[in-house]
């Protein structure tokens, strides 16, 4: 069976969205857990290499007899280039503007103003950075308690002070990406995870044949 790609930016909910699938008979069921500010960490078979900036992959079978999902930030071209078998879901960006900040405010409060809730996504975090680091040094100032953006802006050079912290996120906050120029089996509308599920739930079924039920996807945000 293919491969089930779910191509989303920070903020869109993607990993619980996948987890929520991959409890439907037609896939392969991912293992993941919730934590207490309301996020999702999933653990799929490339062990989230395709959430990462230039991602490293190992090449992987998917399985037999069931989609195997996969969460992705913008590198579903990519997995096609390298994989055979790739179906494909984007969560679109909503075009609304409060919905739009609404987003954006969830990418801050449940990412940037987190810590990571354990020792392993927190040295997963160093490693990920370390790639694109500025400061190759930066982890020689990194305290186990910081806030994930203040990781970030040591990674890049910046003393984390709460001026240098609002600014970072004021840039998040002020800017808009265009949705990534790439070819999708099915786009889902932000808007319709949290207001119409049930018209996600039926897009699922006559796209994939996944029967996702509708309370899988209620209070989706």
């Amino acid at each position: 069976m293919p491969f089930l790609f779910v191509d989303y930016d920070q903020g869109a909910g993607g990993e619980k969205f996948c987890a929520r699938i991959s409890e439907s008979p037609q896939c392969e069921q991912l293992l993941y857990q919730k934590f207490a500010n309301g996020r999702t960490k999933v653990h799929d078979v490339f062990e989230q290499e395709f959430l990462k900036p230039a991602p490293k992959i190992e090449i992987k079978k998917s399985h037999a007899d069931l989609y195997t999902v996969v969460p992705t930030h913008r590198y579903t071209t990519l997995a096609r280039s390298l994989l055979d078998h790739v179906h494909s879901i984007r969560i679109q960006c909503p075009r609304d503007k409060e919905l739009h900040q609404h987003m954006i405010e969830q990418q801050i409060k449940k990412v940037l103003l987190t810590r990571e809730p354990t020792p392993e996504y927190f040295f997963g975090l160093l490693k990920i950075l370390s790639r694109s680091a500025v400061d190759k040094d930066f982890v020689r100032k990194v305290k186990y308690n910081m806030l994930t953006v203040e990781i970030i802006l040591l990674s890049q050079k910046i003393d984390p002070t709460p001026d240098a912290v609002e600014q970072y996120l004021n840039k998040i906050r002020n800017t808009k990406e265009a949705e990534p120029d790439q070819h999708y089996d099915l786009v889902v509308p932000y808007e319709h995870l949290i207001y119409n599920p049930a018209q996600v739930c039926s897009a699922l079924y006559d796209t994939f044949g996944i029967a996702v039920t509708e309370d899988r996807l209620t209070s989706y945000d």
